[in-house]
């Protein structure tokens, strides 16, 4: 039995075992993604090259059509007490290299407010609150297929396991949330960014799950550059046992208006190396503003910055040997029309390479456009179209014979089903 699978497994085990003896259920749903795409442009990402989708052409450069079970997810909610609920969240994808993986598995404590102040603690494995895109079940999105390029890479390398306090205080119609935390198994993150860039897809990597790099020269025992970095990457993986933490302070207005800023550092020595994985110094703010505008139209707006580096100091200006800036941002409109929901959004994103670009280039820019068209068709049962257009100029593409500027085109239509 695969890791993946016995931790799921034992989680369930865990939940079930207290949970009977007390004769509280388990509430186990199912959530399935039937997925056909037509996509034109760079192979995928997931291929070990640059491309900046889920899914894109195929090796020759030509067009690809596919019909795929894009993901089946289990999710488990347990009360195990009126203030105290277990959750867990396991999926099965078949991009990643294990393809059955855990998602999330925390515990929640939450007890009913006294007074206008009331708090939450959580604790386990599990995203931290940065997207405003992936509210739905299984953590999707109920605006687009694929969401933006911030959260995709929330998606992919971006998970706290740790302890989460929040506190909220509500005046009125008016409620500020502030939100503390610490963790660990994170000390990876900004490797995809720096050696692979931004990309727009909607896959949530596993517990247990790597990702692949494009086999740049300056990475690899012969490289003479980077020489303990494999061409992976696991997000989920301690390295130099350094408790990172973040911070976030929310706004609301009787719902109709909402903003937030979020730091995160996870304090990782970018000097300390285990299994071919360095551990990344990565730092980023996010901020956001959310708002209802009438005429069921709500209008999203995300902005993240931040910088990451690794390895040693070289040379005469004690340079990192990977040393990067990033930014991303989107603007997003949607409007609800009974059924139906149409929603745009543009993406603008870029890296910034502060150290040795001769030998290890990671500048990159780009923007993106999506359009998508949701219909609910029943109570469990939904239907997304979805166009997504991507631009990006990397120049690390030259290094390994493709052309630094692409562009992908993406056409997807998402059949979602729950049990």
């Amino acid at each position: 039995m695969k890791p993946a699978a016995i931790a799921l497994a034992a989680l369930l085990n865990l939940l079930e075992q207290p949970l009977a003896a007390d004769n509280i259920p388990v509430d186990l749903e199912l959530y399935s993604d039937l997925r056909l795409s037509h996509a034109s442009g760079e192979t995928s990402w997931f291929a070990g090259r640059f491309g900046k989708t889920r899914y894109g052409g195929d090796t020759r450069g030509g067009a690809a059509t596919r019909l795929r079970l894009a993901e089946v997810s289990l999710i488990a909610k347990a009360d195990v007490a009126w203030d105290l609920q277990a959750f867990a969240h396991a999926k099965f994808d078949p991009e990643q290299d294990k393809p059955v993986d855990l998602v999330e598995a925390y515990l929640r404590y939450a007890p009913a407010p006294t007074s206008a102040f009331s708090y939450a603690i959580k604790a386990g494995l599990f995203f931290p609150h940065i997207s405003r895109e992936n509210t739905a079940i299984a953590w999707t999105s109920p605006f687009s297929i694929t969401p933006s390029a911030i959260n995709s890479w929330v998606g992919e390398e971006v998970r706290a396991l740790g302890l989460e306090a929040k506190g909220t205080l509500k005046s009125g119609d008016h409620a500020i949330d502030f939100t503390v935390a610490g963790f660990g198994f994170n000390d990876t993150n900004g490797a995809l960014l720096a050696f692979r860039g931004w990309t727009l897809g909607d896959a949530k990597v596993g517990a247990f799950s790597q990702l692949p790099i494009a086999p740049l020269p300056g990475i690899g025992p012969d490289s003479g550059f980077l020489l303990s970095q494999a061409l992976f990457t696991v997000p989920a993986k301690e390295i130099d046992n350094r408790v990172g933490f973040y911070g976030a302070l929310d706004y609301r207005f009787s719902n109709k208006l909402k903003l937030g800023a979020f730091y995160y550092d996870n304090r990782g020595d970018p000097e300390i190396t285990i299994d071919q994985q360095y551990a990344w110094d990565t730092r980023f703010w996010n901020f956001y503003a959310e708002g209802e505008v009438g005429a069921d139209i709500k209008l999203i707006a995300q902005y993240l910055t931040g910088s990451t580096v690794m390895g040693f100091l070289f040379g005469d200006e004690q340079l990192r040997q990977v040393d990067v800036d990033f930014y991303a941002a989107y603007a997003l409109a949607t409007k609800k029309m009974g059924r139906y929901r149409l929603t745009a959004r543009y993406d603008w994103y870029g890296v910034t390479d502060n150290s040795f670009i001769l030998l290890d280039n990671n500048n990159e820019d780009g923007d993106a456009f999506t359009v998508a068209l949701a219909a609910k068709l029943g109570k469990k049962t939904s239907v997304i179209a979805e166009y997504l257009r991507v631009d990006s100029v990397r120049p690390a593409r030259l290094s390994i014979g493709d052309e630094a500027d692409q562009h992908n085109n993406v056409f997807q239509l998402s059949f979602r089903q729950r049990f």
